[in-house]
C-alpha cells in the first residue's frame, strides 16, 4: 500500500546527503507523496518568529534551519521520492497578498498553510497574532481571508491550524465563501464537535490526525466512532518534521494499529488524501 502524509513541518539541519537518506527512509516505508509546510517569509528576529511557533518546536528553530525553508525548490528537486508537495506556510505574510500568493504558485507551492491564532494559545505556547503583530483580531481575519481568496484562485488547497472552539464562525464562513477550494482544517480543529458541525455542511472540509495519539488513547471508543462517522473525509498527518522521518513511521504505526477496520485506513493514509489534493494538480498532471 502506498501512504500519503499531509503534514510535515519542513525543518532540518542536517546535510543534503543526510536529507537524502531520511527521503529514502520514506520512500522505504512505504510514502508515495508527502505535504512539506514551507515558512519562506519571516521576520529577521528569530525571537519573533519563536511567538508564532508552537513551543514543542523550538528545538527545530535555528538560523540554519530558517535559511534551508527561504528557498526549498534546489532541494526536494533533488529527491524524486516520495513525491514532495510543497505548502507555502504564510503564517508571517502581511502585505502584497496577492502578488505573493500568485508569485510562490509560479515558483511550484501547491498549496497555503494558515496559523490562524490571533489570541495567545498558553496550551500549545503560541503567543499569538495580537501580541506578535500587534494586531486587533479582525484585522488577522481580513488578512487571513485575502490569503485564501487569491490562493483560492489558484487552486490551491488550504491547511489552517485554528481552534474552532473560539473561531468556528470565521471558519464557517471561509468554508462557505470558497466551496471549491478544499479546506484541511488539522488536529480535528481542537474540537470533535465543531469540525463535525463543519464536515457535515461544508464537502470541501477535511481534518487530519496530526498530534492526536495521546488523545486517542485516552478515549479510543469516542475517537473511533469519529473516525468511523467521518472516515471520507479524514486524512493521514504525522505533524512531523522532515529532519525526523522515524515520526513519521512511529504515527503511522499507531494509526494502523488504532484503526482495524482496512478499508477506512486505507482511505486515511491513501484514498482521502488524493480527494483533497487534486484540485491543485492539472487534468494532464497525474497525482503522485
Amino acid at each position: 500500500m502506498k501512504y500519503y502524509d499531509a503534514h510535515i513541518h519542513f525543518f532540518y539541519q542536517c546535510s543534503l546527503n543526510e536529507l537524502k537518506g531520511k527521503f529514502g527512509f520514506l520512500e522505504k516505508i512505504g510514502f508515495a507523496s508527502i505535504n512539506i509546510l514551507v515558512i519562506s517569509e519571516f521576520p529577521e528576529e528569530i525571537n519573533t518568529y519563536l511567538k508564532m511557533i508552537p513551543g514543542a518546536y523550538h528545538p527545530y528553530v535555528t538560523r540554519k534551519a530558517l535559511e534551508n525553508q527561504k528557498d526549498p525548490f534546489p532541494v526536494i528537486q533533488l529527491f524524486h521520492q516520495p513525491e514532495t508537495i510543497p505548502f507555502l506556510d504564510a503564517r508571517f505574510i502581511e502585505n502584497n497578498i496577492e502578488e505573493k500568493i500568485k508569485m510562490s504558485r509560479q515558483k511550484g507551492y501547491q498549496g497555503v498553510k494558515l496559523l490562524f491564532v490571533p489570541e495567545e494559545d498558553s496550551t500549545l505556547r503560541i503567543d499569538g497574532m495580537e501580541k506578535t503583530f500587534g494586531r486587533p483580531c479582525k484585522q488577522s481575519e481580513k488578512i487571513t481571508s485575502l490569503i485564501i481568496e487569491h490562493a483560492s484562485t489558484q487552486d490551491m488547497p488550504i491547511l489552517i491550524h485554528v481552534d474552532l472552539r473560539k473561531y468556528g464562525d470565521f471558519v464557517g464562513e471561509i468554508l462557505g465563501s470558497y466551496p471549491k477550494t478544499n479546506f484541511n482544517i488539522p488536529h480535528f480543529g481542537f474540537s470533535r464537535k465543531a469540525i463535525s458541525s463543519l464536515l457535515d455542511r461544508h464537502s470541501n472540509c477535511y481534518t487530519d490526525t496530526a498530534s492526536l495519539e495521546s488523545f486517542m488513547e485516552k478515549d479510543p471508543v469516542s475517537y473511533k466512532s469519529f473516525i468511523q462517522q467521518y472516515q471520507d473525509r479524514i486524512l493521514f498527518g504525522s505533524d512531523a518534521v522532515i529532519g525526523q522521518p522515524e515520526r513519521v513511521q512511529s504515527t503511522l504505526d499507531f494509526i494502523s494499529r488504532f484503526i482495524e477496520n482496512r478499508e477506512i485506513f486505507h482511505k486515511l493514509v491513501n484514498k482521502n488524501y488524493k480527494n483533497y489534493i487534486s484540485k491543485s494538480f492539472s487534468k494532464t498532471s497525474p497525482l503522485p
